[in-house]
């Protein structure tokens, strides 16, 4: 019985092998790296194993290994492939030359001899990314990518190029980056659009620019590059979503709520597109279902603050002031120092005439957040109902620095509107 079952697994084993023919099939067919990893597999090796897998690793620029067989097969038939061996071994000894001056620190040297052996083995792709690294090193990146690319042109199928030219993109990236944290967006967008340039295909260059002509509320410019971005990285949820709001900001409602409904089909619960689909429900006036998406939010979130705004801010808009208390309310059980909830609850109660709760408020909201301007505008509220005068007057004129809300301090200020909103303290 035992050697039944050997010799069954001797046969299957025998028919199992991979012939040189299936391997010489995927060579021809530019299936380079299936054919390498096919041809290990290869038990028999003659001669025109070791000469097909001198081909196959020269495809792949692994130089070492198309020696190493195309060696053994000049040992059994040196005049036969004299020339190829003299040739490889040439282009070896030349490109080591290069690599020992580069090695060495002289650049602009190895660059020169780089530049000879491009001349002198036109069609080799490494020769290319050679003289491609050296300018790399010279931080010279313009020509650096432009050999990468020739490099990748010749061979496409050696992912070293392209890694190169993606690593020299990225330097560009984070220069843009280290820019645009220091809002100095015109020199970012120079280093995105640079980014961009060197790698078409770098889907985080052209979301960074969309993120500057957003910033700038630039929304038509954004939506564009936002929308090239996602074409080559279609699962970017976040990006549908910028999309969106893109056009949101265009009044162009329907083809946002479309990018809204593509983020949320990404990822079902992205309270991201979902809290921007309830503020486009609200501002259209469908307040139950901007509700329903934003007790669903809190559903999946009960972190997620600006649910709990939002909910405030409908509830005040329906005169429902108690009920905008109980959301803030709720929001400070998870969140105690959510500095735009205190606010909120501050307005709230200022509008209810109930001033020593607005102070309250207000001073928690400036206390978690240092000269917020909503929390100074309602504490001046609350001093004017108070008949603080004096702080009334100091927590206003601190609101005329915020553009958003110069007017209205100012309005407050006034001496003959400041003396109606206290005609109650004489």
């Amino acid at each position: 019985m035992n050697y039944i079952l050997y010799l069954l697994f001797s046969f299957s084993f025998l028919f199992s092998q991979t012939s040189l023919d299936e391997v010489e099939a995927l060579y021809y067919d530019n299936k380079f790296y299936d054919a390498k990893l096919l041809i290990e597999t290869v038990d028999k090796q003659d001669e025109s194993y070791y000469y097909l897998a001198y081909q196959i690793y020269y495809k792949l620029d692994d130089l070492n290994n198309a020696n190493k067989n195309l060696q053994k097969a000049l040992e059994i038939d040196e005049d036969k492939y004299f020339d190829e061996g003299d040739n490889l071994g040439m282009l070896i000894n030349d490109l080591k030359n290069v690599n020992k001056t580069l090695t060495s620190g002289f650049i602009n040297e190895a660059i020169e001899e780089s530049e000879k052996l491009v001349k002198k083995y036109k069609d080799n792709s490494i020769c290319y990314y050679r003289l491609g690294y050296a300018y790399k090193e010279n931080k010279d990146y313009s020509n650096a990518v432009l050999n990468f690319n020739i490099a990748k042109s010749l061979n496409p199928f050696n992912n070293l190029y392209q890694d190169e030219i993606t690593y020299i993109s990225n330097i560009e990236m984070l220069k843009g980056k280290e820019m645009y944290d220091m809002k100095d967006y015109q020199s970012a967008l120079n280093h995105f659009d640079k980014a961009l340039e060197y790698d078409p295909e770098n889907s985080a260059a052209m979301f960074r620019i969309g993120n500057i002509y957003y910033v700038i509320k630039d929304y038509v410019k954004a939506a564009e590059i936002y929308e090239r971005g996602l074409e080559l990285s279609n699962q970017n949820y976040k990006v549908c979503n910028l999309i969106g709001k893109c056009y949101v900001a265009l009044s162009e409602y329907d083809i946002a709520m479309k990018f809204f409904n593509q983020a949320i089909s990404i990822k079902p619960n992205y309270v991201g597109a979902m809290f921007e689909k309830s503020k486009l429900f609200k501002d259209q006036n469908n307040i139950e279902l901007s509700i329903s998406i934003l007790n669903d939010i809190i559903d999946i979130d009960p972190k997620y603050s600006k649910a709990y705004e939002l909910l405030m801010d409908i509830e005040v808009s329906r005169n429902n002031l108690d009920k905008a208390i109980q959301y803030g309310s709720s929001a400070l059980t998870i969140s105690p120092d959510a500095y735009t909830i205190l606010q909120r609850l501050s307005s709230v109660y200022n509008q209810k005439e109930l001033y020593e709760k607005g102070r309250e408020y207000a001073k928690l909201s400036l206390k978690s957040k240092r000269n917020y301007t909503p929390a100074f505008f309602e504490l001046g509220i609350s001093e004017m109902g108070l008949c603080n005068k004096v702080a009334a007057k100091d927590a206003l004129s601190k609101c005329k620095r915020d553009r958003q809300y110069r007017k209205a301090a100012s309005d407050y200020l006034k001496q003959e509107n400041f003396d109606y909103y206290t005609k109650h303290c004489n």
